[in-house]
């Protein structure tokens, strides 16, 4: 049975504030965009006129940037140089203040920068500048002094290893081997075709092409896939192997032979920029959410789904899965919503409200909606109608209708109805299901609120919650 959209929204939920550590390989990711309308007469290559210059963390620190936007606390450790892209790196990350990021700096070793330059959305180039030889043993004990206390505060360790040199095999070890002996569930992401270096790790996460390199086999059939990652996980000790096999889905093969296959559920794929990263971050948050590893796998699979559709290296939004998995939307309909809301009052249960687009669903969305749950024993959300959103925020918005923005918050476990307005302020929305409490972000003051008049004649409050930094729908649809 795919994980269904209730399913999903109690997992996302679940993993808010939970803390992963991240250590490897971090790097920047450069983007530059442009129009090639010519070739060159100095040789036979195109010109790219550009247009556009982005960045954004890759590897390890994509890994860290797709779990902090997941909602979960990420401590990310790794090697960077002194240089400007080291810097790049460090600003990038700290957009998100989930992030406690710990580098390692080495003198003279510059930072790895993945340029990428592409035409019409196409890529055309791509220039890597980076070492590839493992740190010596200084920098190794400089690495180890950092990580080795932080297992400890972890809910879960990654290790994203992209062969750069951060993890030698002597660091490997005595994470590995201090990680178990914590008790904490490990895992990790393979570059290298040697994947003895991952004995014991918990979850190994190579694509076909990694996991061949490593078998010296052609798989061409799932059931051969299967078997060869069954093999290796009993061989090195490790629980479970999951293959990501781009259009084919993924396959997970434990060490006990158990085998599950899930197809693929992108609908359209643009662009396989750190698609991988996204998996990783989605299965480490689901699992320490409490899913089971298969759950976990076909959560990981759906934001697959979404971040390929995207441009760059991508970082998925909560609300983009729950999208990606929604049904028929809720009713939405006031004379619906403020009959439940009677027979609530009836029975003596008080109700809050809060509204909002809640356009792109983030973490910021969901700690403040999981806040104002805490405070009543039912939750109205008056989301604005697509009109009334593109009255507030311009052109472009919303992101997603209505009718998907309603599915999305219906499923969260702390959402008992969903009501549209479609004016500019939901004063008459309000005025028709008369809560005891509404709800608001930010810095408002109670008398700022639209309906506070009417919630205050029925002696009912205005509660303003802290808004949770770093997070804004602005933020995902530039990004």
């Amino acid at each position: 049975m795919n994980v269904n959209i209730a399913t999903a929204a109690r997992l996302l939920c679940s993993l808010q504030a939970k803390k992963v550590l991240v250590l490897g390989d971090v790097m920047l990711d450069r983007f530059v965009d442009g129009a090639v309308t010519r070739i060159s007469p100095e040789a036979p290559v195109p010109i790219l006129s550009q247009s556009r210059v982005r960045q954004m963390p890759g590897g390890a620190a994509n890994v860290a940037f797709n779990l902090a936007q997941l909602g979960l606390h990420v401590h990310l450790i790794g090697v960077c140089g002194d240089d400007e892209a080291g810097e790049s790196l460090h600003d990038e990350l700290a957009k998100l203040p989930a992030i406690r990021f710990d580098p390692v700096i080495i003198t003279g070793r510059p930072t790895s920068l993945k340029t990428r330059f592409r035409a019409g959305s196409q890529q055309i180039l791509r220039v890597d500048d980076e070492i590839t030889i493992d740190i010596d043993a200084a920098t190794t004990e400089q690495f180890t002094k950092h990580a080795l206390p932080a297992i400890q505060d972890a809910d879960l360790v990654v290790l994203s290893d992209y062969a750069k040199g951060a993890l030698p095999l002597s660091l490997l070890a005595k994470i590995i081997a201090h990680a178990k002996a914590k008790g904490k569930m490990i895992i990790a992401d393979p570059k290298r075709a040697d994947i003895s270096g991952y004995t014991g790790v918990d979850l190994l996460t190579p694509n076909l092409t990694e996991l061949q390199n490593t078998t010296a086999q052609s798989l061409r059939s799932i059931e051969t896939i299967g078997e060869a990652a069954t093999a290796l996980a009993k061989d090195f000790g490790i629980g479970s192997i999951l293959t990501t096999m781009s259009a084919r889905g993924m396959m997970l093969s434990k060490a006990d032979g158990t085998q599950f296959h899930d197809p693929a559920s992108a609908r359209d794929i643009f662009d396989v920029s750190g698609a991988g990263d996204t998996v990783v971050a989605m299965i480490a948050g689901a699992l320490v959410a409490g899913a089971d590893l298969e759950d976990a796998v076909r959560l990981a699979n759906h934001a697959a789904g979404v971040a390929v559709g995207k441009s760059g290296t991508a970082i998925v939004a909560p609300g983009e899965i729950l999208a990606h998995l929604a049904g028929t939307p809720p009713q939405t309909d006031w004379p619906s919503i403020a009959m439940q809301c009677t027979n609530w009052r009836d029975a003596g249960q008080t109700i809050a409200f809060a509204n909002g687009c809640f356009d792109l669903l983030h973490p910021g969305h969901i700690h403040l909606l999981s806040e104002a749950a805490q405070n009543a024993d039912k939750l109205v959300i008056g989301l604005n109608g697509d009109a009334s959103v593109r009255r507030l925020k311009g052109a472009g918005r919303p992101h997603q209708l209505a009718e998907l923005r309603s599915a999305v918050l219906a499923a969260l476990p702390f959402v008992d109805a969903v009501a549209v307005f479609d004016e500019d302020t939901p004063f008459d929305l309000i005025a028709t299901l008369q809560p005891d409490i509404i709800v608001k972000g930010g810095d408002y003051t109670a008398d700022q609120v639209v309906g506070a008049d009417i919630v205050a004649a029925r002696g009912g409050q205005v509660l303003i919650i802290s808004t949770l930094d770093g997070h804004a729908t602005s933020k995902l649809i530039t990004a």
